[in-house]
C-alpha cells in the first residue's frame, strides 16, 4: 500500500499535478470512484456489502462450465499467453487472499474487476468473435483494460503494476467470467 501524506496548515493536494505547460487531466470515472472508496472507508469502517460484491468475481461463474484458464486460452487459440497468464493470475490470487481483512482493498478490487469484465465484453470479445488477429486483441486489452485500470489503481497503491492488472484479467478468465472464443 502507498503511504498517506499529511498536510498541515493550508497546504493540500487534490490529486492533479501541474508541470509547467503540461496539465494532467481530470480523474477518470474509475479513478474518482476509487478515491471515493478511500474517503468513505476513512469515514465509515463498516463497508460490509463489499464482501458479497467481491465474491461474485472471485468465485466461478454460475452459468458456465468451469474449464480453467488453460482450456479457456486453448479454446481461444491463445496458448501463447499461458505462461505469463498463470504467473500473473497466481500473483493476483495471492494478493486478493491477503486482502481479505482490508475492506478498502476489496472494494477497489471490485471496481477494477468490474471494469475488466465490462471492457473485455464490450471491446475485446466482439473482435475475438470477428476473428481479429492476436496482435489487435492484445492492443485492445492494453488500451481498454490494462492502461485505464492501472491509471486508476496506481494512486491507491503504487506497487500495483500493469502485470497485476493482467493477473486480474486472467483470474476472471480462469473463473469463466471472460470467454476467449465463440462459446456461451
Amino acid at each position: 500500500m502507498s503511504k498517506e501524506v499529511s498536510y498541515s496548515g493550508n497546504a493540500s493536494h487534490n490529486g492533479l499535478n501541474i508541470f509547467g505547460d503540461y496539465y494532467e487531466s481530470e480523474y477518470t470515472s474509475l479513478e474518482k470512484v476509487i478515491q471515493k472508496i478511500i474517503v468513505a472507508a476513512k469515514e465509515n469502517q463498516e463497508l460490509v456489502d463489499v464482501i458479497e460484491d467481491l465474491t461474485e468475481y472471485i468465485t466461478a461463474h454460475p452459468y458456465r462450465e468451469i474449464i480453467g484458464l488453460e482450456n479457456k486460452l486453448k479454446n481461444g487459440d491463445r496458448l501463447d499467453l499461458l505462461g505469463n497468464a498463470r504467473f500473473f493470475k497466481n500473483k493476483f490470487s495471492k494478493r486478493v487472499a491477503k486482502a481479505q481483512m482490508s475492506l478498502i482493498e476489496q472494494k477497489v478490487y471490485v471496481q477494477i474487476l468490474s471494469h475488466i469484465h465490462i471492457s473485455f465484453n464490450q471491446f475485446v470479445r466482439p473482435r475475438i468473435l470477428e476473428k481479429a488477429p492476436a496482435s489487435e486483441i492484445d492492443k485492445l486489452v492494453f488500451i481498454h483494460i490494462v492502461e485505464p485500470a492501472h491509471k486508476a489503481i496506481v494512486d491507491f497503491d503504487n506497487a500495483i503494476t500493469k502485470e497485476f492488472i493482467l493477473g486480474m484479467l486472467y483470474f476472471l478468465t480462469g473463473k469463466c467470467h471472460l470467454v476467449w472464443d465463440e462459446t456461451c
